[in-house]
């Protein structure tokens, strides 16, 4: 029964990274940066789960490409000769189906592991 209990938690794992991703992204998503030079708007990433080869899943970050995007914000301090500041290239409704995603696959994952658990339980009854 290690093997159920050992691929779900890697489940469980792989969606709190996506979830710690998407709430960064949704945190920072105000952020803007000079359109060269500093200071520099927030870089979003997404996670991607992935099958291992052993069984199990892993989670892989990378950078949203493209990172940012070009938004108009003349009052702002460091916005160029146009008026143009970065803007971090987050998608607010991606990111909150993301963490509504994430978040049934970390409960069902938390089933297996109970249910595994269980069936365990009930065979060292037999056995006893």
């Amino acid at each position: 029964m290690i093997a159920p209990l050992a691929t779900a938690l890697s489940g469980a794992l792989a969606q709190s990274e996506r979830v710690g991703a998407a709430a960064a992204n949704l945190a920072n998503q105000s952020s803007v940066g000079a359109l060269s030079g500093q200071p520099a708007a927030y870089r979003p990433v997404s996670v991607a789960t992935v099958a291992q080869a052993g069984g199990g899943t892993a989670a892989v970050s990378r950078p949203v490409s493209p990172a940012t995007l070009p938004a108009y914000d003349p009052s702002a301090g460091y916005a160029d000769a146009r008026g143009l500041v970065d803007t971090p290239n987050v998608d607010s409704g991606t990111e909150l189906l993301t963490l509504i995603s994430a978040d049934l696959a970390y409960k069902t994952n938390l089933k297996v592991m109970r249910t595994a658990d269980e069936m365990t339980r009930q065979a060292l009854n037999l056995t006893a």
